[in-house]
Parts: structure tokens; sequence; C-alpha cells
């Protein structure tokens, strides 16, 4: 099994850095082959809306969005760590989403959006420095994951399970979120 985890956080040693560095050691115990791609590392320029890719299958722009379109492609299972900005997903992963329409959809009959990534997986992790309940209430790690969630959706990946976890301005990641990290590993990887 192929595991690919992408985090969209700039901290390198922040909360999310470190819940996907405990993903990682579970999926390499488990067996599975795991590559990390941290998209603050990378050189990821924004979307011009030509289309081309659309009829292309690839975009025009070269930087490193086709290496993550591959990772992307070749994974069995993803997983997507990200901070919660504005009940929403960071500018860098929207970005990256928006680059790869043409590995998740396909245009079907009448138009229709048909997915191409369908058989894969997929968690998402988000923090969120709004205190728990009130980052669910208000929204915040919700809003987050179902803007993810949606274009899993579409590309075909279906969401296994998430992890919000919030009040992370004032507390670093606990054990208890790493053993919750653990357990939401074991169920993606069966």
């Amino acid at each position: 099994m192929r595991l690919l985890i992408i985090n969209a956080s700039p901290r390198r040693e922040g909360n999310i850095s470190k819940m996907l560095s405990q993903a990682a050691a579970v999926a390499k115990d488990a067996g599975a082959e795991c590559d990390v791609i941290s998209l603050y590392d990378k050189d990821i320029r924004p979307c011009r809306g030509c289309m081309a890719c659309r009829t292309t299958l690839a975009c025009p722009i070269r930087d490193d969005m086709a290496s993550i379109a591959e990772a992307i492609k070749s994974a069995d299972r993803i997983v997507i760590g990200t901070p919660c900005y504005w009940a929403n997903m960071p500018g860098i992963l929207k970005n990256m989403f928006d680059r790869l329409v043409y590995i998740f959809i396909a245009d079907g009959k009448h138009g229709i959006p048909r997915p191409l990534l369908k058989g894969k997986r997929a968690v998402v992790i988000v923090t969120a420095t709004t205190p728990m309940p009130f980052a669910r209430l208000f929204g915040q790690t919700t809003g987050t994951v179902k803007s993810i969630t949606r274009i899993l959706m579409m590309g075909g990946i279906k969401l296994t399970t998430s992890l919000q976890i919030g009040g992370t301005r004032k507390h670093d990641i606990t054990e208890r979120n790493l053993h919750r990290v653990d357990r939401l590993m074991k169920r993606l990887l069966k």
C-alpha cells in the first residue's frame, strides 16, 4: 500500500507536522510505503484558469505541481494535514487543488464531471486556534473538513474520517491527540 501525506502547514515543527510525523510512523510500522509532501517547501504557482489542463491532461505552468500530481495518482491512501484559516483550508492547499483539476475529474456525459481517482481513501487532520467545542460550533474545523471533502469526493476519493483539534494557539498536541492519530491511521490503512 502506498500512502501520501500532504502537509499544508507552514510550520515545520508545528502541531500539524507533529501529527503527520506520527501518521507516517504508524504507516511505516504497518508496512506501507510512505511519501510526505510539505506544500510550503514546493514551488506552487497560482492557477491561471486557462483550462489547458482539461484537454492536454497536464498543467502548462512549470513548477512542482507535476510531481505532486504523480504522487497523488500513485497513492492508495492520502492524509491531508492542515491548519484552519477562516473556516477553510490555507491558500496553498486550495491552490494545489485548483491546479490538479485534470487529475481529479474529466468531462462526463452532458458535461457532468466524472471522478478519476475512484478507489482511493483519505483522512483529513485539521487544527484551529479556536478551542473546542467552539471550533466545531462556529464551523471553523468543520468548514475546513467540508471544503476538502467536497473536492476529494468530486475526484472519487472517499473520506474515511477526520480529526479536528481545537485550541492549538495556546496548547501543543497532547499524547491523547497522538493516540487519536494512531487510531485514525489504523482505520485508513485497513
